[in-house]
């Protein structure tokens, strides 16, 4: 059916719309050898695209190749196709196909079977992940696949470690597919490289060369250089123009909205038949939200809706995520809630609509997550629903950027030391290292691990010591936490290290599949969280303070009289206490302090800079003559003559004129209020109070450091919990005012070294989107910050432009 736009709850804060015209196929041939192949396009009546014709071409010849085309533009047959023309020469070979969600390896198994069978290629397709029951996996390694479907997770613990008993299959290695390879990023990508690179030892131990990879993505800005850092290899193919067919896209872009009115969007879309996934970046967001929808169903008497909807997201165990995608699959379920976990390829039918609740982050995951409407060349409804943040509200003020603008590149940093270390230790266990494996940076991590004594050295090679853990996961810098409920005894879901410190302190409230746990204890020892089911209707936020210390500067450049530097920083980052928030109203309900702080130390690589001390005079001086400015504009707007007389001469006399405003700016008094609106009175009363404020360069000093994390994924593709800042007016090492972005992850990730390269940039992008914000005084569009463990006190809007003025005139 056709979608109504007018009957949604969204029409009326549409800021921005695009209508982006249907694309038409463009068709190519390729000759294959194999007769089965050849039959059975024929008879499908299956034209290749040209893109899958180009890529077919190199991989058959032996290349490795990289495919960026669209979601939906027929990836997956490029490689199946490409890699059962080499089993009809040789039935022996044998490939990996790695997936980053099990989901998705499931689905393909699925296709590839499907695809075997009606070409009739004699090919074995296997699965082998977490969940494979210990008698299948002894099967599938006495007799391995042609096709074996895993996910990074399990080539780290499960695969790789054990490929002794894997000898046949590596043998005949000959291909690694990596599918949606752009998801690698950050921590997880940084791992993933390095499983590669034990990968490449394994297959070079059993054929003596590397294998063929084929890595398919979504559009990523250079592609070949980060897919040539992640899989060890050069000269890389690339194919990028698509030849295949898409729909027409109708894009728009909304203001924020509330809570209730989303909720009220949800019930509409129900009503409507209209199948829907709604993206929500937070876990906890998404939870709320979820519950919200629930109750307001059952509020109206919607009863028969209430299971039409779900959420869907990492945590959740294995079966509650394949029953929620088999339903959305068969239609029983019509709207979802997810995270990420549903931005890739799975198999889920038909799906109309696409709404994105705040701007994911990158240009990339967006356009990824608007490709899954109208997978059947059907027309696509897509909306991003801006929040009050500052890179939100950046893309509602530019919103052709989000069409111009290049897509990000991906970050990874392999060369992580505390993920480096972890890979090296398990290397080991797989081949020991040889001497000559070793550059300079494995170097120290090899020493490190010798001190640790968790390696030993003879002959020549590095071995490992039995009886050292070698297992982790490679979802996090750190380790994962099993959530257990403590009625039932049995785990819930699970969290990494990262977000166990900042949401899972004691009375923590952790939200799971709609259900509110308390959280009672958190045993760092055992990775366990220990929470309680309870009805409860607020959610809890940590109250933060972070300390930086230099500990080694590794980059220095100079940008007129600032000096920028990136090097080794440690973050030491405490937990005072938290407020709670009420769901419905998001409103914060009360505070606590607590008695015994959480801390977590970690070392990391970030950027600062060093701002002058001559800045603050110019700084109080500029903001007093700004501010005297904007009084004076406003009352000649909004008062009569005689006001404006009265404010001109005392400024003039420039004694006691913040009283002396006070006393003719009152807004008790009944007939300015008669002669001026709310808004404008409550201008003049901010400005005034900020004539003498004494906090205004630290304020400067903190509203840059939050507007710079705002929009700072334009230019690092990292998501809000990678990076962090601190600002002061004095650092001790540096003897001067200084801003500080760290990466926040243990050892850095790359983050903070976009920052140093591009700090002019990220400056000038920072000033316009604080200077184009319509508030008085700042708000989450420009300066304020969830994630400020000051409450965002002492921030400073106008200190801030004049601030951003001097360093980028």
């Amino acid at each position: 059916m056709e979608y109504e736009l007018y009957k949604n709850e969204l029409y009326k804060k549409i800021a921005f719309s695009k209508t982006i015209k249907a694309s038409f196929p463009e068709y190519a041939y390729y000759d294959f050898q194999s007769k089965k192949i050849v039959d059975f396009l024929n008879r499908k009546n299956i034209k290749l695209f040209s893109h899958q014709v180009l890529a077919i071409e190199n991989i058959l010849k032996g290349k490795d190749v990289v495919i960026t085309t669209p979601t939906a533009s027929g990836k997956s047959l490029i490689y199946i196709l490409s890699f059962l023309e080499k089993l009809e020469k040789n039935p022996g070979k044998t490939a990996i196909l790695v997936f980053p969600l099990v989901a998705l390896a499931r689905d393909q198994k699925n296709k590839i079977e499907n695809l075997i069978r009606e070409i009739g290629i004699k090919a074995s397709v296997e699965t082998y992940y977490g969940d494979t029951p210990k008698n299948k996996r002894m099967k599938i390694r006495k007799k391995p696949p042609n096709f074996l479907i895993t996910t990074p997770d399990m080539l780290n613990v499960g695969i790789l470690p054990y490929h002794h008993l894997w000898e046949n299959f590596f043998r005949n290695l000959d291909m690694v597919v990596i599918d949606e390879v752009h998801v690698y990023r950050g921590v997880l990508g940084s791992h993933v490289a390095n499983i590669i690179m034990r990968l490449n030892r394994i297959s070079k131990l059993y054929t003596g060369e590397k294998p063929q990879y084929v890595c398919n993505s979504a559009t990523v800005k250079n592609p070949i250089k980060f897919v040539s850092k992640f899989i060890e290899k050069e000269d890389l193919i690339e194919v990028s123009k698509s030849g295949t067919t898409s729909p027409e896209k109708d894009i728009y872009i909304t203001e924020p909205i509330s809570s209730k009115s989303l909720v009220s969007f949800i019930i509409q879309q129900l009503l409507n038949d209209i199948s829907t996934i709604l993206f929500i970046d937070s876990r906890k967001d998404l939870e709320i939200l979820y519950l919200n929808v629930k109750k307001e169903l059952k509020k109206k008497g919607l009863y028969n809706l209430v299971d039409k909807v779900k959420p869907y997201r990492s945590g959740y165990k294995q079966e509650e995520r394949e029953a929620i995608e088999k339903g959305l699959a068969n239609g029983d379920i019509k709207v979802v809630l997810s995270t990420s976990a549903l931005e890739m390829g799975i198999d889920i039918g038909e799906i109309d609509c696409v709404v994105l609740k705040g701007f994911p982050g990158t240009l990339s995951a967006m356009w990824q997550r608007f490709g899954r409407a109208g997978r059947r060349n059907k027309k696509a409804y897509n909306y991003l629903i801006t929040k009050l943040n500052a890179l939100d509200q950046y893309y509602l003020k530019n919103p052709e950027e989000i069409f111009n603008r290049q897509v990000e590149e991906p970050i990874i940093n392999p060369q992580n030391k505390y993920i480096l270390k972890k890979h090296l230790f398990i290397a080991a266990i797989e081949k020991p290292i040889e001497f000559k494996e070793i550059d300079e940076i494995k170097k120290d991590v090899i020493k490190e691990l010798l001190e640790e004594n968790k390696l030993y050295f003879i002959n020549g090679k590095f071995y490992p010591k039995k009886n050292v853990k070698p297992f982790f996961s490679i979802r996090s810098a750190g380790d994962t936490y099993d959530i257990i409920d403590i009625k039932k005894n049995e785990i819930i879901g699970n969290i990494n290290q990262e977000y166990a410190f900042y949401e899972a302190f004691k009375d923590a409230i952790y939200i799971h599949l709609g259900n509110t746990y308390i959280v009672l204890d958190r045993d760092d020892i055992d990775k366990k969280i220990y929470a309680e089911e309870r009805n409860i209707n607020y959610y809890t936020t940590p109250v933060l303070e972070t300390e930086v210390e230099i500990l080694d500067i590794l980059k220095l450049r100079k940008y007129k009289d600032i000096e920028i530097y990136y090097g080794e920083v440690n973050v030491k980052s405490t937990i005072v206490g938290y407020s709670s928030i009420e769901i419905e109203t998001n409103q914060r309900i009360k505070d606590k302090i607590f008695d015994e702080f959480y801390q977590r130390n970690f070392s990391t690589k970030a950027f600062w800079f060093k701002i002058p001390d001559y800045y603050e005079k110019l700084i109080k001086k500029y903001c007093k003559e700004k501010r005297f400015e904007k009084i004076l504009n406003i009352v000649r707007k909004k008062l009569d003559y005689t006001y404006y007389e009265v404010a001109e001469s005392i400024i003039k006399s420039n004694k006691n004129f913040i009283e002396k405003f006070k006393i003719l700016f009152n807004p008790a008094n009944p007939n300015l209020k008669d002669k001026i609106d709310q808004k404008s009175l409550d201008f003049l009363q901010i400005h005034i109070s900020k004539l003498e404020d004494d906090n205004i360069f630290i304020g400067s000093l903190h509203a840059v450091e939050h507007g710079m994390i705002g929009i700072y994924s334009i230019f690092a593709m990292n998501d809000r919990w990678d990076i962090g800042g601190m600002s002061t007016n004095f650092h001790y090492q540096t003897k001067s005012p200084t801003i500080f972005i760290y990466d926040g992850y243990e050892g850095g990730i790359g983050y903070s070294e976009v920052g140093f390269n591009n700090l002019e940039s990220i400056l000038m992008a920072t000033y316009k989107n604080i200077k184009n914000c319509k508030c008085i005084n700042g708000c989450p569009s420009c300066i304020l910050s969830p994630k400020c463990g000051n409450a965002n006190d002492h921030l400073d809007k106008l200190g801030s432009e004049v601030l951003l003025e001097l360093l980028i005139q």
